[in-house]
């Protein structure tokens, strides 16, 4: 396994950008109330990525006035673990973006996997 190199947070946000640039247009209007934060908590979390929101809406779309909905995508550990190969991290944060936005549409842990996220 080689050495990860560090990731500036600008360089890793210009990765998680990238991702949701890629994603469709359809997709990424649904996004248009999701705060996707890049968040160095994901050791604590064990996890490359979180959605906390109430699926497909959230307070924010409704006008309720509650937190919006997030994506929060770790650089620590995807980093730790993809970090050594530019292509290979580039390759898991995208798939990290699209298996939270899939939790953000309303599928869960299984329907993101059943959909290849």
């Amino acid at each position: 396994m080689s050495k990860s190199r560090h990731y500036s947070e600008q360089e890793f946000e210009a990765l998680v950008s990238s991702a949701l640039d890629e994603l469709p247009i359809e997709f990424q209007r649904a996004l248009e109330h999701v705060a996707v934060v890049v968040s160095d908590r994901g050791a604590e979390n064990h996890a490359y990525g979180m959605y906390v929101g109430s699926r497909r809406g959230g307070s924010a779309y409704f006008g309720g006035g509650g937190m919006p909905d997030e994506i929060l995508i770790f650089r620590d550990t995807l980093v730790r673990d993809f970090g050594g190969d530019p292509n290979r991290l580039r390759e898991h944060v995208t798939h990290t973006v699209r298996h939270e936005v899939g939790h953000h549409l309303g599928f869960n842990e299984e329907g993101v996997r059943k959909l290849g996220l």
